[in-house]
């Protein structure tokens, strides 16, 4: 019975290696803007997830409930960098700070891949029906690598959110 050989020979890997990193580098840039979108359109649900909470809790609870950025997570940074982390709390003393440390209803952790502001606005606030105080605040969600489309976040004075995918990239630079 003869023997055969069922390997692969050096010249046969090194063509299959060749290969598989012309594949590698054709899909690496793809994936990576694709993970840049996803990334994009997640934490864009996820801010509004989070204002139509606010609404909700306005609605429910009877009273002022407002959504601000925070660097502690305790109190509003009076910024309007929404990527640094926010907060949503209740204002039952409308004096735009949580009277007590139960009355922040949800914290937002920082997230330092993406770019998130609101040009002038720092804060949305719901009133006990549901309608915002203010002008539309409008939340634009960016990529700093430009490497995905931005969104935005907009809420309207009734305090209903939508997210719009219609954002020009000029509008992802930070106004201070």
């Amino acid at each position: 019975m003869a023997y055969q050989s069922r390997g692969l020979t050096l010249v046969e890997l090194m063509i299959i290696l060749g290969v598989a990193a012309i594949l590698a580098s054709i899909g690496v840039p793809a994936m990576g803007g694709f993970i840049a979108e996803s990334r994009i359109t997640a934490k864009s649900n996820g801010v509004m997830a989070h204002v139509q909470f606010a609404r909700n809790a306005a609605i429910t609870l009877r009273s002022n409930v407002v959504a601000c950025p925070s660097i502690d997570q305790q109190f509003c940074s009076g910024s309007n960098r929404w990527d640094q982390g926010w907060i949503v709390f209740v204002d039952r003393d409308n004096q735009g700070v949580p009277s007590a440390p139960e009355d922040v209803l949800r914290v937002v952790a920082a997230e330092p891949r993406l770019l998130l502001h609101s040009a002038g606005r720092t804060r949305v606030r719901f009133q006990p029906g549901g309608g915002a105080f203010g002008t539309n605040l409008t939340i634009r969600v960016c990529d700093p690598t430009g490497r995905a489309s931005p969104r935005a976040v907009i809420v309207s004075n009734p305090g209903r959110a939508r997210v719009s995918s219609t954002v020009n990239p000029l509008e992802c630079v930070v106004q201070s």
